[in-house]
């Protein structure tokens, strides 16, 4: 077999400024290996074909989070890994495009809502601590600033040609970050309530945390 992809020089291409502290130390190190495996063994598949396999998978791995979250917590941290396949294969074939980046784009919100979601119906039926008020409040702002932290990302490019990842202060809470506390959360939940409680709690207050920092110094650059 010849070695087109070599996993260690395709980490060092194929890491991104952008990349957060669980991307850049734990999922890339992995999803490069797996992008490899492809390249080396000839598997011929359309980047935008494993966004919608790694977003099927995603989809039922929220299902199945509800009914058996310890499997289920599991699973999103590994969608989270090999969610930079799509890309990472498109780079290294020269198979990238404007509608491949909008299609992954969209499919990983729609796969963070899921997950949400079945967090939230989990929660409320395992609660014994919470008013049911309070959890959909919380949920909510979980949802709110999930979507946010997406969307000044991409009108920070769209509409003012930055990358606001990279705005100081650096504060690190991208999707790999947000996958990874979800997956905790779930896998703690039928163990300590109160703890999944706070990390969901903390995870909230992060994501509001940097919208609302990111908005700020966008306006204090721009004068």
């Amino acid at each position: 077999m010849e070695i087109k992809c070599n996993p260690k020089d395709a980490y060092r291409e194929l890491i991104k400024d952008t990349d957060g502290i669980i991307s850049r130390y734990i999922n890339r190190k992995i999803s490069v290996r797996i992008t490899c495996f492809l390249i080396n063994h000839n598997i011929s598949i359309s980047p935008n074909r494993i966004t919608l396999i790694t977003t099927i998978t995603g989809l039922l791995s929220s299902i199945l989070a509800y009914y058996y979250p310890v499997i289920g917590g599991l699973l999103i941290q590994i969608i989270s890994i090999i969610d930079g396949v799509d890309g990472e294969y498109a780079r290294k074939t020269n198979k990238t495009s404007k509608e491949g980046a909008f299609l992954d784009s969209l499919m990983d919100r729609i796969v963070d809502a899921a997950i949400i979601i079945s967090y939230t119906l989990l929660l409320l039926k395992t609660n014994t601590i919470l008013n049911q008020l309070y959890i959909v409040v919380l949920m909510e702002l979980l949802l709110f600033s999930s979507l946010m932290v997406s969307y000044i990302h991409a009108r920070g490019e769209a509409s003012l040609g930055i990358k606001i990842q990279l705005l100081k202060p650096r504060i690190y809470i991208g999707r790999d970050l947000r996958l990874f506390l979800l997956a905790l959360s779930f896998i703690t939940i039928p163990f300590n309530l109160i703890a999944s409680l706070i990390i969901i709690v903390v995870l909230t207050m992060l994501q509001l945390i940097y919208v609302f920092t990111k908005i700020i110094i966008v306006f204090i650059r721009r004068k």
